[in-house]
């Protein structure tokens, strides 16, 4: 090999790698083989725990929030509810992954968990940061209202973390978007969660586990209670979507 293509393979085979520890990072993982891993055995697992039978129910998809809440199925037991979230995933992943456990199922209601682990990774500005993660979830809810024209979404606003507090305000702001975003759109709906974890200036820790950053089931409960099933209901009732129920 000429010194010209042992540098071109070697400037290749960098950017590959650093390519891959970005991705990782914004997965969540850690460590210097990182890039290795894959989303398959979660992806797997939900497909072998909802089959494609399940035709238009509720889907719940995102991140860990959403993953990490494994009992939602009893804690929404009145409905019919499947949760396809997978932990630390970002719009790409979700995105990526439609096809096998999103789009086949059918959904009438998608309720959507994501962001932070998108946006704790963009490099730049929180005017940059806003640019770009909004640019995508457009495109990206754009993508499963193609796929799912009939389905209603229902975006969570991003949980306002302790374990993320540097954040706040990036969230804060990415949540004023959405909202502004879903209010332009007849099939999109908004949760406003924020006061949930923050309010009078303080971020409430007993919400979360040990990370600050995933809810504990008390968390999970309040969430349901107070912002998810109210707009299950309020869903059923606008769109006579009483199949929903058990």
């Amino acid at each position: 090999m000429s010194k010209k293509g042992m540098i071109t393979a070697l400037t290749g085979a960098a950017a590959f790698v650093t390519f891959n520890l970005v991705m990782a990072g914004k997965k969540g993982n850690i460590g210097p083989f990182a890039f290795l891993h894959s989303w398959r055995p979660e992806i797997d697992k939900i497909k072998t725990t909802y089959k494609t039978d399940r035709q238009g129910e509720i889907i719940f998809y995102g991140a860990s929030n959403f993953a990490r809440w494994t009992e939602m199925e009893w804690d929404l037991r009145e409905y019919r509810v499947q949760n396809h979230a997978f932990g630390g995933s970002t719009d790409k992943d979700l995105v990526e992954y439609a096809n096998e456990i999103l789009y086949p199922y059918q959904p009438n209601i998608v309720f959507f968990q994501t962001g932070s682990n998108d946006y704790v990774a963009i490099k730049g500005s929180d005017e940059e940061k806003i640019a770009q993660c909004m640019a995508y979830k457009k495109q990206m809810f754009a993508t499963f209202h193609e796929h799912l024209p009939e389905a209603k979404f229902v975006v969570m606003s991003g949980l306002l973390l302790p374990g993320r507090k540097q954040y706040l305000n990036l969230t804060l702001r990415i949540n004023e978007e959405l909202k502004k975003y879903c209010d332009t759109l007849d099939y999109m709906y908004y949760v406003d969660a924020n006061a949930m974890t923050y309010y009078g200036g303080m971020l409430d820790r007993t919400l979360f586990v040990k990370d600050m950053i995933h809810l504990n089931h008390e968390g999970q409960l309040l969430w349901c209670r107070k912002y998810i099933r109210p707009m299950i209901e309020q869903l059923i009732c606008e769109y006579g979507l009483e199949s929903l129920r058990k």
